[in-house]
This record gives structure tokens, C-alpha cells and sequence, in this order.
């Protein structure tokens, strides 16, 4: 059994930036069921988007992540996890509706990432490396053909992490906008080596991204990334 009160005190927290909260969850097994406290931290829609899973670990996952994500959003609001309300913006990005707390939620297999600030949007992403599919297809839909052709000069072996440090950098700069994978990827250079583990995106005519990469306790390979807005 997965209790989301049980399992709080085990989150270790990061601190990435002045003010930048980052929790690291880890999600019920395979074999675990979420207890039903933890199912009642959750909204009636997510609990019916949980029941729309045909995969009984990820619902399960599902519903610890969000449970996880408002319980430590109501430690900070102070009020009950089930009590929070938030809407999302016309790019269905979620935000609490009548408090200026903004936070992220990324989760990947047995791990999931919170990420609050008191005021900057922001978005985290975690990714535990598993062997791509079609990773040459993948690398031509996110890089631009500069970042393409610097990926394919990279030695065989290494490919496959490059890919996914410039895949979880990207997405974490994408979901700090909000704007999603309406934004293509390729217009997001954010670089693919493991050094530096920092940089900044200027979005043409918009906004400044900045972003980090995360260095996480855990046992298995993963990339992870902070990314903000500056305001």
C-alpha cells in the first residue's frame, strides 16, 4: 500500500535557485495500490482521468503524482490537498486560481518531480533513460539541423544520453512557457552536452528562459531540468 502521508517524509527537497522548491517523489511498484486518503487528495476529474488508464500501474502512479504534487502545494497554502482549485490557461497550462504559487510536475516510471516558486513560471522534467525507439527519428524532430548535425558527430555510444539531456532540457524550457510542443522543440537550443548543466534561451521576440539541470539520488541512469521564466 502507497499512502501519500506516509511517503511525504521520505521526499528529499532541492533548492536550484533562490526561492525553488524541487521534490523528489518516489511512486508506488508495480505491485502497490494507492491507499484511499491518497485517492481522496484528488479532484473528482482527475480521479475519473486516473480510471480512463488501461494500465492499473499507471493509474496508480498517476494518482500518487497528483496526490504528491497537491500535498505539498497545501502544506504551503495551508489548507486541505482535496481543497485546492486551479484552472489552466489557453495553452491548458494549470494554474492555482487565486494564489500567484506556480509549480510543475514531471514524473517518469517509479520517480516524479514537484517544483514550486512563490512567483516565476516554471517547468521541471524528468526522464530515466530508456532505450529509444526510433532515436534517429526523434533526434530529426527536436534538433535543429545545426543541433542535428553536431548530435550525429557525437561518438554512437554516447548518442542516446545526449539525446536525452537535450530532450529533457527542452521540455522543461517548453512547459515553463506553456506553450507545450506547440512551440517545436527545434527552435529551443539548449545544448546536449553534460557541462554546463545551466544556460539561458531567448525565445525570438519573447520571453527569457533559463534552466538547470537537476543532479538527482537516484539508482538508475536519468536527466533532469529546472527551467523558469523570467519576468
Amino acid at each position: 500500500m502507497w499512502d501519500v502521508h506516509r511517503a511525504r517524509v521520505h521526499w528529499p527537497r532541492l533548492t536550484p535557485m533562490p526561492l525553488a522548491q524541487v521534490w523528489l517523489v518516489r511512486l508506488p511498484d508495480d505491485d502497490q495500490v494507492v491507499s484511499a486518503e491518497t485517492e481522496a487528495c484528488l479532484s473528482q476529474e482527475e480521479i475519473q482521468r486516473a480510471r480512463r488508464f488501461t494500465q492499473p500501474r499507471h493509474a496508480q502512479r498517476y494518482i500518487a503524482a497528483h496526490a504528491a504534487l497537491r500535498t505539498l502545494l497545501a502544506e504551503t497554502l495551508r489548507c486541505a490537498p482535496h481543497e485546492l482549485a486551479w484552472q489552466t490557461d489557453a495553452d491548458g497550462k494549470p494554474h492555482l486560481s487565486q494564489h500567484p504559487l506556480q509549480f510543475n510536475l514531471s514524473h517518469s516510471d517509479v520517480w516524479a518531480l514537484v517544483a514550486t516558486h512563490p512567483t516565476l513560471a516554471l517547468g521541471v522534467d524528468l526522464e530515466t533513460h530508456q532505450p529509444w525507439q526510433d532515436m534517429d527519428g526523434l533526434a530529426l524532430a527536436i534538433f535543429h539541423p545545426d543541433e542535428a548535425s553536431a548530435w550525429r558527430q557525437l561518438p554512437k555510444a554516447t548518442r542516446a544520453r545526449a539525446l536525452h539531456v537535450a530532450w529533457t532540457r527542452k521540455e522543461a524550457c517548453l512547459k515553463a512557457l506553456g506553450t507545450g510542443l506547440r512551440l517545436a522543440p527545434e527552435q529551443v537550443w539548449v545544448g546536449m552536452a553534460d557541462a554546463p548543466r545551466q544556460g539561458r534561451w531567448r525565445r525570438d521576440g519573447g520571453h527569457t528562459v533559463d534552466w538547470c539541470d537537476l543532479l538527482l539520488p537516484l539508482p538508475t541512469p536519468h536527466s533532469a531540468c529546472l527551467a523558469w521564466v523570467q519576468p
